[in-house]
């Protein structure tokens, strides 16, 4: 995308965080984007077909950053402890994203089209687990069905989502990482079955 595009997207995209701070995004319109955007009506058609597809590109570009940060560097460890302890970067890259892309968190999670992005992450999640995690880890270990854990797993996904959009308290993504990791592994790590209990 070369910079022009780029600044009038990003014009688009300042414009529904500003308009949605006081209205909710189904009462938006197109003529209140361009006008809070400075830009005109032509213009925003030749980003999106309407504001519903406009959303659609920001929830596909906020998953494509989380999917990207999941599937980053994962290990080839022998043993389910040693790749979850190798989690640790992969938290504190994904709690960094979330505080970079803090004004697009509240954009998705803020409006009532929030179901939409939940669904779709959980999918994506689904996927990226299935496909590219859990063969990393033995699933004969595991006291649970794959669904189920691929549903515990997103759901921690998004709250943690939900908690960096919502907190004004400064984020500090390597204690929190610690934090999230100790209680992984002496909680769900354990009850799952992806970890003895001796």
């Amino acid at each position: 995308m070369d910079r022009r595009k780029r600044k009038t997207r990003k014009a688009i995209f300042d414009a529904c965080v500003s308009l949605t701070k006081e209205v909710d995004f189904q009462q938006i319109t197109v003529n209140e984007i361009v006008k809070t955007a400075d830009i005109n009506r032509g213009t925003f058609y030749l980003h999106f077909e309407d504001k519903f597809d406009m959303m659609n590109s920001f929830e596909n570009e906020m998953i494509e950053k989380i999917e990207n940060l999941l599937v980053k560097n994962l290990p080839d460890e022998q043993s389910n402890q040693q790749f979850l302890e190798s989690r640790y970067t992969t938290i504190i890259e994904i709690l960094k994203c979330y505080t970079n892309n803090k004004e697009l968190l509240q954009l998705l999670l803020r409006s009532s089209n929030n179901t939409s992005f939940q669904l779709k992450l959980r999918e994506k999640l689904k996927v990226v687990m299935t496909e590219q995690v859990l063969p990393k880890i033995s699933k004969s270990e595991l006291n649970v069905p794959i669904d189920l854990f691929v549903i515990l797993f997103t759901s921690a996904s998004l709250s943690l989502a939900e908690y960096a959009y919502k907190t004004d308290t400064a984020i500090n993504s390597e204690e929190l990482a610690n934090f999230l990791i100790k209680l992984m592994m002496q909680g769900p790590a354990k009850t799952l079955g992806l970890i003895s209990n001796e």
